[in-house]
């Protein structure tokens, strides 16, 4: 029988909120949010949706994660940490190459701030059940302006038609303008052998160097030199 992991992405430094936020305490892990940090928050909405919980991240923000999931109680998960960001393809790719092929990952970033109710609820719930049907299926935000600093999902219904890299501002005024245009979130549902058979048809490279360099971690922990073979890409 299959099982529902969350993946949580942790490697990013939270640039965009500096000062407050910098490498040794990237934004995920700052305790500002009645004394939870968005990394904290993530665990907790998505708990009940997983049979397990897979963290990806960076050897620098090891330590804070570890101290979260202690804070939370969270004793039993996978670790993955990377000597080197290589962007989110591989991040993914490991992940799906510590659990079975059919099992199910709920991809999510640990930095977003989303209000944890029904909404969310039902979203991630559809995509579960699309996701057991054999779908990659990958979350839309309902724009609210014409943002320039997002990646945008051009849909038709439940299908995406493409995807768009952050526009200027007048393409941006296009696509809320045309109305079937949604901010990209960075979020993702799938079986793991869906996205590792893809991955390989489209990025042979990235999943190959991927594999080689989880197959030859550590406990979890990827060797420098041979993650710094993996293309990084998104």
């Amino acid at each position: 029988m299959s099982a529902t992991y969350h993946v949580i992405l942790t490697g990013g430094v939270g640039s965009r909120l500096w000062p407050l936020s910098r490498k040794s305490q990237p934004k995920q892990y700052l305790e500002i949010f009645k004394n939870d940090s968005l990394f904290e928050l993530a665990i907790k909405r998505n708990q009940k949706f997983s049979d397990g919980l897979i963290v990806v991240g960076n050897k620098d923000n090891r330590s804070l994660s570890i101290s979260s999931l202690k804070k939370l109680g969270v004793n039993n998960y996978h670790e993955i940490v990377e000597a080197t960001p290589r962007n989110t393809a591989p991040a993914i790719a490991f992940a799906a190459f510590q659990v079975k092929s059919d099992d199910i990952l709920v991809v999510t970033p640990a930095d977003h701030i989303i209000k944890a109710d029904e909404n969310y609820d039902h979203a991630v719930s559809k995509a579960i059940k699309l996701a057991e049907e054999g779908n990659i299926v990958t979350f839309g935000v309902k724009p609210t302006r014409p943002e320039t600093g997002y990646g945008y999902i051009e849909s038709d219904g439940q299908n995406v038609v493409s995807f768009r890299e952050k526009p200027n501002l007048e393409t941006a005024k296009d696509f809320l303008h045309r109305g079937n245009f949604l901010w990209n979130s960075g979020m993702f549902c799938f079986k793991a052998g869906v996205f590792l058979s893809e991955l390989e048809k489209y990025e042979p490279k990235v999943h190959e160097a991927s594999k080689e360099a989880f197959q030859k971690s550590e406990e979890g922990r990827l060797d420098e030199a041979l993650s710094m073979d993996i293309p990084s890409i998104s």
